[in-house]
């Protein structure tokens, strides 16, 4: 089987959110709280925007090319 990007992506985004929860166990000033806001949050939202986007067009993908084998 081949791998799949979107499936890749999903593995990735949750070994990034462990890694910050770990950080964040420590790291809790107001810097922090702005990075979380700021830049973690918006980031893990339009990453799995992204990652849905991308999951439909390989499903999609798959779909034609089964239905155009010979």
């Amino acid at each position: 089987m081949n791998a799949r990007p979107d499936r890749d992506g999903e593995e990735q985004l949750r070994l990034l959110g462990a890694a910050w929860e770990q950080a964040a166990r420590y790291w809790q000033d107001e810097v922090a709280r702005r990075f979380d806001t700021g830049q973690w949050t918006p980031l893990v939202q339009q990453s799995r925007t992204y990652l849905e986007a991308l999951r439909a067009l390989m499903d999609l993908l798959e779909t034609a090319e089964r239905d155009t084998e010979f």
